[in-house]
């Protein structure tokens, strides 16, 4: 017997969802015939569960078979809002972590799962640079034995200043 073609028409490729049979097949498929994917829902449509209708209101009951991409979505969205809410402030995000790392009130699990959120926040936000002080030019008037900011100077522009080569 031989397989025949699935019907591409909407209605028929909802149904099949909602029967479960196989929705990695059926949804491709209704993205094609113009539903409109999760990843373009605004925040409404997404607490709603269903997008918009043509008059643009959202009407009905969420459909069953989209709640794991939906809850993925939404997950995946609060993560992103909240990276890019705390990636210009670190140092709020180390204090907020510090503060309750340091009480004594805090449940041991909370405290693991704080490790976990720091080490999570380093690897995407980046580790916390120490500023570099200003480094001045020396003057090749001046001796070095004058200069007390030897320390904070590149090494390449002590020698330079040795051999005389400073810009």
């Amino acid at each position: 017997m031989s397989k025949r073609e699935l019907s591409r028409y909407r209605k028929q490729i909802l149904r099949r969802l909602r029967r479960g049979n196989n929705p990695e097949r059926d949804l491709p498929m209704l993205m094609a015939a113009g539903y409109k994917p999760v990843s373009e829902w605004d925040d409404e449509e997404l607490s709603k569960g269903r997008p918009r209708n043509s008059r643009g209101s959202i009407c009905g009951r969420a459909p069953s078979w989209l709640t794991g991409q939906i809850e993925a979505e939404a997950l995946r969205r609060l993560k992103e809002a909240t990276l890019s809410a705390l990636k210009p402030r670190p140092e709020v995000l180390s204090q907020v972590l510090l503060a309750l790392a340091t009480n004594p009130e805090t449940p041991a699990d909370l405290l693991a799962m704080l490790d976990a959120a720091l080490t999570t926040a380093k690897q995407r936000i980046g580790p916390e640079q120490d500023p570099q002080p200003p480094v001045r030019l020396k003057d090749p008037d001046i001796p070095p034995e004058l200069v007390d900011d030897e320390d904070r100077m590149p090494q390449y522009l002590y020698d330079a200043h040795d051999e005389g080569r400073v810009f």
